[in-house]
């Protein structure tokens, strides 16, 4: 399961790259905003289609609304004009958008689905990250706060996915029988 999960990741983040490439009409990492662009719309895109799979139509809604929450709290705060961009744009570094939109989608996916599967999704974010802080759109603590962000509404409006069925566990010591069924 790891090793699909994470030839799963491999060819989405080729084929991130390979658009990033297209786009630059150069190498892949020659702009690196374009390659966090791509990695902060291909996190979430990611969950929803994990979700999708799954049939699990209440975590599509979980996801929209923690992604929809974060970006709106992030929004807000940049509305604020906190601090100057490193590269002296702007006055809207102060939390990073780009961190909070791929967060959100990784942080849905472990805390729906577990640790595991979040692996691919985590390094599009840490990629998303890197490449903001890389190119002078951002600080470190404003991607850090943007995962912060994406985190507190993952907490708040994300639970853990139940599929109907019954579920067998065992371990040396006891076996485990459950059921789940929704109403």
């Amino acid at each position: 399961m790891l090793l699909k999960t994470f030839l799963r990741g491999v060819c989405v983040a080729l084929v991130g790259v390979t658009l990033v490439g297209h786009s630059a009409n150069a190498g892949p990492f020659t702009h690196k905003n374009s390659l966090g662009d791509v990695m902060m719309v291909m996190a979430p895109a990611y969950a929803l289609g994990m979700a999708f799979m799954s049939h699990d139509y209440e975590g599509m809604l979980q996801l929209g609304s923690s992604v929809l929450a974060a970006q709106i709290a992030v929004e807000s705060l940049k509305l604020l004009e906190l601090e100057t961009r490193p590269n002296g744009t702007d006055r809207k570094s102060f939390p990073s958008g780009h961190a909070a939109g791929a967060f959100s989608g990784a942080m849905f996916v472990h805390k729906r689905y577990g640790w595991k599967p979040a692996l691919v999704p985590y390094g599009m974010s840490l990629v998303a990250s890197w490449a903001r802080v890389s190119s002078g759109a951002h600080y470190v603590h404003d991607v850090l706060a943007g995962a912060a962000i994406s985190a507190f509404f993952t907490w708040i409006l994300v639970g853990k996915y139940m599929p109907d069925g019954v579920s067998v566990s065992a371990d040396p010591e006891s076996v485990k029988l459950g059921f789940n069924i929704k109403f």
